[in-house]
């Protein structure tokens, strides 16, 4: 028994760095926000408040993997600052910019009471889109797997009962994050009277996220670069859209999440319904 855990334990410290939790915090903020925005009756408060409670522990587990590069950015923010570089001055004044515009709107809505929810709203769509991609990025987590586990130092066994499942398990919920997010999104549209709305806006959002996969697997940008770094990710995107080999790729993964997605919405919509027929008493076969 004693060597299992030693072989695990290795393996553990050979190759997992806590992306895992990172990437499913990720993940469950956009699903977190649809529920909020697009279908707040379906979860009640005190339920909302757990699962709040619940991705911030898991985020809270995932940042240990982040440290270092937040600690990079740090340092090259005060070299920045030392050397006076034009562009992180820049930068840094862009943020003062853009804390005080919020703090702003954030003052003025709350003394519009009348408008707050709707701008607050507003806010939180924005704040859903682009942390949205995050949700389908999780499937590009296979690469982790096999950079780690092809270098042949961790047992085959541990590979195979360990790491594939606990990976494929990360990347089936991640996904089924992004299901959810675009569930409630359709919810919403038919709320409102605007099912004819449905399938352009998924196509819509698949398209979007797809590009914003790439961005993220490829050029490493993140959904907080659109704040921090608003030029950067402006020059990435029309460098991107002129290129043909990235939007090869960004045609694939929209393909892809287009399959997967109309998969994995058959299969949730299925279990709902069956569990449905459970508490109603019906039987599902008939």
């Amino acid at each position: 028994m004693r060597w299992i855990i030693v072989d695990i334990y290795q393996g553990i410290n050979n190759f997992y760095s806590g992306w895992i939790w990172w990437n499913l915090f990720l993940a469950f903020i956009p699903m977190l926000l649809s529920f909020r925005l697009f279908r707040r009756k379906a979860m009640p408060p005190f339920w909302f408040a757990l699962a709040c409670f619940g991705t911030a522990l898991i985020g809270i587990v995932g940042l240990e993997s982040r440290l270092p590069r937040l600690k990079r950015f740090a340092f090259g923010v005060v070299r920045g600052i030392q050397t006076a570089d034009p562009s992180t001055l820049l930068q840094l004044l862009w943020l003062a910019g853009v804390m005080v515009i919020a703090l702003g709107v954030s003052v003025w809505l709350f003394k519009q009471s009348h408008t707050r929810k709707l701008w607050l709203w507003w806010i939180g769509l924005v704040t859903f889109i682009a942390f949205l991609p995050n949700a389908p990025y999780v499937l590009t987590d296979i690469l982790h797997l096999i950079r780690g586990t092809s270098a042949g130092t961790i047992k085959i066994w541990v590979v195979a009962f360990i790491f594939i499942p606990l990976h494929m398990a990360a990347i089936i919920v991640g996904f089924e994050a992004y299901v959810v997010s675009l569930l409630n999104v359709n919810f919403y549209l038919q709320q409102k009277g605007l099912q004819a709305l449905t399938w352009p806006v998924e196509i819509s959002i698949h398209a979007l996220c797809a590009f914003g996969v790439y961005l993220g697997r490829f050029i490493r940008l993140n959904s907080w670069d659109i704040v921090v770094d608003p030029t950067s990710v402006l020059a990435t995107t029309l460098n991107t859209l002129t290129s043909k080999r990235p939007v090869a790729v960004i045609f694939f993964s929209f393909v892809l999440l287009t399959v997967l997605y109309w998969v994995m919405k058959q299969v949730t919509l299925g279990l709902k319904l069956r569990i449905h027929y459970a508490r109603t008493g019906q039987n599902a076969l008939n």
